[in-house]
């Protein structure tokens, strides 16, 4: 029972580090994106995530993936994760970022929803509660307004969906395969979606060079704590944990965009927290869904 109870704290720690080293490399994105497009940039971290896994696997990995009889499910996870990202970027395009992140956040409800009906996990009541408490701290601090445009609202709501569906369905089947084998076949969906749809611009400084090298090492680390994450832990907890998301994008915005919080934001990434540690906490309830 005692290991039980590690392996979810585990998970939470790694869920936690995965949402941290994401919110990072949007800010890098971001910092990039004046400059290069989107697609440009999601290639290229694509492909140094895919030489940091050959590098660091065991021998055999690459066969591994190839010849799993779980490539499809792995494969299909990937596309999910691939849409989510694209979703979230359209409708960024056309509505304020802030309207994007709100409707973003409905994914951890979500997941939620589908851990009980799809994984079977146990929700209590209290866990409930705590989530709708981040999802309204997620909308104070997103602070959204006006008139919502129905299309790109949709597609917005869109990747929330499409990252619900990818964070249960790693909890389903991520147990059958190694993170390494994963993040390859992740790595090699997103080279060739990117791939098709960039347009390339070639780095004209060894700074730039270094950012886009650099994306390539935050996705790994940020994909392979988000495999572990799920490993460890029920999707009902990892999910909800995204709300740090929210803590970690003020620091940021802050550190290297000047960005200086309001009292609304603060507010918000107060409830954001509070919903984190005690949905974390409710490790203690005794699910019995983390079993291997």
């Amino acid at each position: 029972m005692t290991f039980a109870i590690d392996r979810k704290y585990l998970g939470v720690a790694f869920a936690c580090a995965s949402y941290g080293i994401y919110s990072l490399t949007y800010a890098t994105v971001k910092w990039l994106e004046a400059d290069y497009s989107l697609w440009q940039l999601v290639f290229m971290r694509s492909v140094v995530m895919l030489l940091i896994t050959l590098g660091v696997s065991h021998r055999g990995t690459a066969s591994a993936a190839i010849y799993s009889p779980q490539r499809r499910s792995m494969g299909f996870r990937g596309v999910l994760q691939f849409l989510s990202m694209a979703c979230f970027f359209l409708a960024a395009r056309e509505l304020p970022l802030s309207v994007v992140t709100t409707l973003y956040c409905t994914a951890p409800l979500i997941i939620v929803v589908l851990s009980v009906f799809v994984l079977g996990e146990r929700v209590h009541g209290y866990r409930w509660l705590a989530l709708l408490v981040g999802i309204v701290g997620s909308v104070l601090a997103a602070n959204p307004g006006g008139a919502l445009s129905p299309v790109p609202s949709l597609i917005a709501l869109g990747s929330g969906v499409f990252w619900a569906l990818t964070v249960v369905y790693t909890r389903k089947s991520g147990a059958q395969d190694s993170s390494a084998a994963q993040l390859l076949v992740t790595g090699a969906v997103f080279t060739l979606g990117s791939g098709v749809l960039m347009t390339w611009q070639t780095p004209t400084t060894l700074w730039q060079w270094g950012l886009m090298i650099a994306l390539g090492a935050q996705i790994y680390l940020a994909q392979y704590c988000f495999l572990e994450a799920c490993r460890w832990a029920p999707a009902s907890i990892v999910g909800p944990l995204e709300y740090t998301s929210v803590v970690w994008s003020c620091l940021l915005g802050y550190l290297i965009f000047a960005d200086v919080p309001t009292v609304q934001l603060l507010i918000g990434a107060g409830l954001v927290c509070a919903s984190g540690v005690a949905l974390a906490l409710s490790a203690r309830g005794g699910s019995r869904a983390c079993a291997a």
